[in-house]
């Protein structure tokens, strides 16, 4: 399989070519935005700890402009993959609601199961929230939406979350504002909000944060205890070059995420429970959880909550997982590299979740510094840290296995384009 690369014609530029062959009118705006990948701490993301992430080379970038109807129109090209779809806004309107009513009241019936929410639920969500929280005007009607990715889907950089910073800042580019921490921070939020009650792939709220407000040569640390933002060095100097390989992208990783999802609401009910934002701000955590659930086992039944092993491991888990983002992020500043690559090459014991065990332990065979899932759960890909002496020569013989492999460059913030 040959190695990915991205055209060399900017995709901010061919993507204003098929929005105008698409729909037949200029885009109103265009804006791009980086892949990201994970550095470590994405299931330490949902807990509240603390998540590293970087910027990829490659973009996905957005144009849109104005319909007259109430239609949400999406063409999208991911990497080769042509998806289209539209959706109207009363059925945005719908489904909004239908997540707050299942949020809002536990105790009814679960609603029907809902067909799998696309790329056009997705997008057009983004404009439903926006609307919702006054960012956007309510007189906004229709809009086509066109998307070009040199982000495949299921290479572990997070090709969606990439889009919905683009079409935030395309439908926004013309605030004063658009390039300021406070509104990027907004939009970050805003992407991550919407993303969950309109999209079926978990949410990492890091990819967007970072992808809005990163680094163009260091990685982003984001500590959900204050919601703070900082850099550290990009791993790259410590005489690696980075790619993504998996047994082969251009599928979201959907319908194996039932673990994490299971996970998180876990989670967010413990969190309910006690009455934090998050775990991390709960003294003991681990303990007290497991006593909570025990307390639903006998009042509820068996079936009310995970057995108390299966609670005890996902604490044990996020809380592990944060601290080593931690000392991750402290060893860069360091710039002590063997203690980096020593700490993301720790296998993490997940709690169930599918992960491509043998694909790292493959690239670890061949002699990488460091190879981990690209997201514990989310994802089938790895992301590996490979010596620069041998890069070349390994991967060619990853493509030449039959795996997918995408060289990740440094990658510079999302931006408006025009």
């Amino acid at each position: 399989m040959p190695v990915w690369t991205a055209p060399q014609t900017p995709a901010a530029t061919r993507v204003e070519e098929l929005h105008r062959s698409v729909t037949g009118n200029a885009p109103h705006h265009v804006a791009s935005a980086p892949g990201t990948f994970m550095v470590i701490g994405e299931n330490a993301d949902h807990f509240g700890g603390v998540t590293v992430v970087g910027l990829a080379g490659v973009r996905a970038a957005v144009a849109v402009s104005p319909r007259t109807d109430k239609t949400i129109a999406v063409h999208a090209d991911f990497a080769g993959q042509d998806i289209t779809g539209e959706v109207e806004t009363a059925q945005l309107a719908q489904l909004s609601d239908s997540a707050f009513s299942s949020f809002a009241a536990e105790e009814e019936p679960a609603p029907q199961a809902e067909p799998p929410h696309g790329v056009a639920v997705r997008l057009g969500g983004v404009v439903h929230t926006l609307i919702g929280r006054q960012m956007l005007s309510r007189d906004t009607a229709g809009l086509d939406i066109t998307v070009v990715s040199d982000i495949p889907l299921g290479s572990g950089l997070g090709a969606l979350h990439a889009t919905d910073a683009a079409l935030c800042l395309a439908l926004l580019a013309e605030d004063a504002d658009i390039d300021t921490a406070p509104l990027r921070t907004r939009l970050a939020e805003i992407s991550s909000q919407s993303a969950k009650t309109f999209s079926d792939v978990p949410v990492l709220r890091a990819r967007h944060s970072a992808a809005l407000r990163g680094s163009s040569e260091k990685v982003s640390v984001i500590d959900y205890a204050d919601g703070s933002l900082t850099q550290a060095p990009h791993p790259a100097r410590e005489g690696v070059r980075i790619v993504a390989v998996g047994a082969g992208f251009g599928e979201a990783f959907v319908d194996k995420a039932e673990s994490v999802s299971k996970g998180r609401e876990f989670i967010d009910e413990a969190c309910a429970n006690f009455g934090v934002s998050s775990l991390r701000q709960l003294p003991d955590a681990a303990e007290r959880v497991v006593e909570w659930v025990d307390a639903r086992h006998q009042v509820h039944g068996m079936d009310s909550a995970p057995s108390l092993d299966a609670a005890r491991a996902w604490v044990a888990f996020s809380e592990t997982e944060t601290n080593q983002s931690a000392l991750a992020a402290k060893a860069l500043r360091s710039m002590h590299g063997d203690d980096f690559f020593a700490i993301i090459g720790t296998p993490a014991q997940t709690p169930g979740l599918p992960v491509p065990d043998q694909l790292v332990e493959l690239l670890t065979l061949r002699g990488v510094r460091a190879a981990r899932p690209a997201a514990a759960g989310m994802s089938q890909a790895v992301i590996a840290y490979v010596p620069e002496k041998s890069a070349d020569n390994l991967i060619a013989d990853l493509a030449a296995d039959g795996l997918a492999v995408l060289e990740i460059t440094q990658g510079t913030p999302a931006q408006v384009e025009s």
